[in-house]
């Protein structure tokens, strides 16, 4: 009776397959969170550097502060060189608009070596899953033997 071991063993490939599936998700899900970092920290330099740039033609750069639920209000920011830089856990720090690039694009790169980890991890699942994959092919091609007969 080889037929219920070999169900059995494709059970487990196929519940370990499911589990890496599963890990997998969750990893690209936490991708998309890093990306939006890094697609927010790019959005903020380049927001600075229009700020400095607006400020060099003239007195102050006007811009438009959300509000909430959509609405917006027009501002005049006189001071570009000030910026606020969220520092994480909670603390902020302000900065020159120079240092508030700098320490965005610090940011940036190591938001930048963590999607590198993560695609390695991913890597790693795919292969796995891939591993199992054939596992369960090859297991699922070997027919029992007949009755009466040996190999």
């Amino acid at each position: 009776m080889i037929m219920p071991e070999v169900s059995e063993e494709l059970q487990n490939l196929a519940a370990r397959h499911q589990e890496l599936q599963r890990r997998a998700e969750a990893i690209r899900e936490e991708m998309n969170m890093v990306q939006a970092s890094i697609a927010s920290c790019d959005r903020a330099i380049e927001t600075i550097g229009e700020l400095k740039k607006a400020r060099e033609e003239k007195e102050s750069a006007e811009t438009m502060v959300p509000l909430g639920f959509g609405s917006f209000a027009h501002a005049e920011i006189r001071d570009t060189d000030r910026i606020v830089v969220n520092l994480g856990a909670g603390f902020s720090a302000e900065k020159t608009a120079d240092g508030a690039v700098e320490t965005l694009k610090s940011r940036r790169e190591q938001l930048g070596k963590i999607m590198e980890q993560m695609n390695a991890s991913l890597a790693k699942f795919a292969q796995g899953m891939q591993a199992l994959e054939a596992e369960a092919t090859s297991m699922s091609r070997v027919t029992p033997p007949s009755p009466g007969r040996a190999f």
